[in-house]
This record gives structure tokens, C-alpha cells and sequence, in this order.
């Protein structure tokens, strides 16, 4: 008798911990499946956006779709330089002219540098 009684306590016990206890309200359940496939909805179309923006071209350049890694490298640190030119300008504190003039040097550097690789590229 005690083994029928152990046997149907352990078979109960599988069968609970085999079964999905979701509990609660139904409706809760949909509302919250709903926001989850809104959720995935508004990511999907915030990355198609990002990808249309990446390749909208810009004020300061041609577009940002062009085969030619260089040549995008090359716009962004000629965007980098008219930037740092612009803020340097609208400065008044020493301290961060100093910075920027400096900022400046690096960015300039790197814009010839990438000039000149495109240069010697055949």
C-alpha cells in the first residue's frame, strides 16, 4: 500500500512539473503578446529607417552609399575638420581652443594621410 501511495505521489508529482502553468488572466495575456509584436513591429521599421538615413546623402558630402570605403573615410574626416574648424571658432575658453587647435592637427593629419592612400591607390 505505501508504494501505491509513493508511486501515485511521484506519478502526480511528474505529471504537475510536465504541465505549463501559465496562470493568470487570459486577457493579460494577449495585451502582453500584443506590446511584444508591437515592440518587434516599431524595431523592424527603426532599423529600416537607420538604413535608409546611413544612405541619404549629406549636406557636407556626396552619399554615404558609395562602394568606395575610402572615399566614405575620406568624407568623414572632412566633416571631422570643418566641425572641429567651426567649434574652435565659437570658443572663448583657452583651455578647450588649445584642445580643439590640437584636435584640429590630428584630424587634418588623418584627412592626408587618407588623401594620400587614395592617391597611390591605382
Amino acid at each position: 500500500m505505501r508504494a501505491f501511495v509513493l508511486t501515485l505521489v511521484v506519478a502526480g508529482a511528474a505529471l504537475l512539473s510536465a504541465c505549463e502553468f501559465e496562470g493568470g488572466d487570459p486577457v493579460q495575456h494577449a495585451l502582453r503578446d500584443a506590446a511584444a509584436a508591437r515592440q518587434a513591429a516599431a524595431l523592424k521599421t527603426t532599423e529600416e529607417q537607420e538604413v535608409k538615413a546611413i544612405r541619404r546623402p549629406t549636406a557636407s558630402g556626396p552619399a554615404l552609399h558609395e562602394p568606395d570605403e575610402l572615399s566614405r573615410l575620406i568624407t568623414a574626416r572632412r566633416q571631422a575638420v570643418e566641425e572641429t574648424r567651426a567649434a574652435l571658432a565659437a570658443v572663448a575658453d583657452p583651455a578647450l581652443k588649445a584642445q580643439l587647435a590640437e584636435d584640429l592637427k590630428a584630424e587634418e593629419a588623418s584627412l592626408r594621410a587618407l588623401e594620400a592612400r587614395r592617391a597611390a591607390q591605382p
